[in-house]
């Protein structure tokens, strides 16, 4: 009865897209919170080297440097201190990553439906331009 599709196209990509956007924005906060703990020690080490009453010792390596921060990181705040300032991370992540992948697909196939590699660049270019744009 009826194997093949008659009307209702439109609902089944609205499905899809909406499934896409989903599931980026999963995939986005599961990936932001996985590497949050590594963006902290890297920025605290930034801000550690930018300050120079902050600035350690010349002598020690650059994975001391990471040990001690992350240390340091632990003792003031346990293994929530690790996270703190995740929720607005996440949050610009939910709608940052989607616009942008999901928004490539569509560029994609309307500016190079032969495949080509210049009609790729564009669209991640445009993609990328437009979700910095609406969320930064």
């Amino acid at each position: 009865m009826g194997g093949g599709r008659s009307g209702g196209g439109g609902q089944g990509e609205e499905r899809r897209t909406f499934s896409k956007i989903a599931l980026t924005s999963l995939s986005a906060a599961v990936a932001e919170t996985a590497t949050f703990p590594i963006d902290i020690v890297k920025t605290r080490l930034q801000l550690h080297g930018e300050s120079p009453h902050l600035r350690p010792p010349a002598a020690t390596s650059a994975a001391g440097n990471a040990l001690r921060v992350g240390s340091e990181i632990w003792r003031k705040g346990g293994m929530l201190g690790f996270y703190s300032g995740l929720s607005p991370a996440v949050f610009r992540h939910l709608f940052y990553t989607p616009i942008r992948i999901v928004g490539y697909e569509h560029l994609r196939s309307a500016a190079c439906a032969d495949g080509s590699l210049l009609g790729k660049a564009f669209a991640g270019g445009a993609s990328g331009v437009l979700a910095q744009v609406e969320w930064n």
